[in-house]
């Protein structure tokens, strides 16, 4: 879970990963992939997908920005469950980033402050349906082939074996343009769940999250990825501060 304070990435990335992590299956009129083959990949994809009802793994993720000489690392947890991701950061510094269709907040204990992000229409958009589809995606993207060694560099070992499957997606509304550049996926085709993505800026800054010990259908219920901030936390609303709201 990202630790610094970019709203707008912060909410993109936990909303591409609601959508992502648990895809549904395409809708008849969903546009298919301009490659064959990896229409084909996605479809199948799709088919085992539908039947993950929750996700739990943990992430390293390695923020690179042109400012620093080595990446920001963070670890910790991820839980999501139909319309609702948690993140645990654990270290380097505990954090949480709880997100649905609605909201974003992050808590941050140590300064004992909630930051409360609304997300935008466009956004909620990705994230409408309790497990959310590739056809939403698709939607918001256009979708490239990729090979898994192309992603070997971010991936590592990830990108082994025969069962990867790599995609570029490209922002195709002016909303998301002006904000990301692109996103890179890694996923298994035999489990149907995300390895690794990439996601770049427009400022050139990337953001690479792995993936390890994914476990599926492990019964999460709604307490598992609840958030209730401790009695005593500030809330913020950055978005609004000046607004009036």
């Amino acid at each position: 879970m990202p630790t610094n304070r970019r709203p707008f990435f912060l909410v993109f990335c936990a909303m591409f990963l609601l959508v992502a992590l648990l895809p549904r299956p395409l809708t008849a009129d969903a546009p298919p992939a301009t490659d064959p083959v990896l229409e084909a990949k996605l479809k199948e994809i799709d088919a085992r997908a539908d039947k993950i009802k929750d996700y739990v793994a943990r992430f390293e993720q390695q923020k690179y920005t042109a400012l620093l000489r080595k990446p920001l690392i963070s670890t910790g947890v991820v839980r999501v469950l139909g319309p609702v991701v948690r993140w645990d950061t654990e270290k380097p510094d505990p954090a949480v980033l709880h997100a649905d269709a609605k909201e974003v907040r992050l808590y941050y204990p140590k300064q004992k402050l909630v930051e409360i992000y609304p997300i935008d229409k466009r956004m909620s958009d990705l994230a409408a349906s309790p497990l959310p589809r590739l056809a939403t995606l698709r939607e918001n993207f256009a979708f490239e082939a990729m090979t898994p060694e192309q992603m070997k560099a971010d991936a590592g070992t990830l990108a082994d074996g025969p069962d990867r499957v790599a995609i570029r997606l490209r922002p195709t509304g002016q909303f998301l343009k002006q904000h990301i550049e692109e996103v890179r996926v890694l996923l298994d085709q035999k489990s149907a769940f995300m390895l690794c993505v990439v996601t770049v800026d427009k400022e050139g800054d990337r953001t690479v999250i792995r993936f390890s010990e994914a476990r599926l259908n492990t019964g999460l219920t709604p307490q598992d990825v609840a958030f209730s901030p401790p009695a005593d936390a500030r809330i913020s609303r950055p978005l609004e501060a000046g607004t009036g709201k």
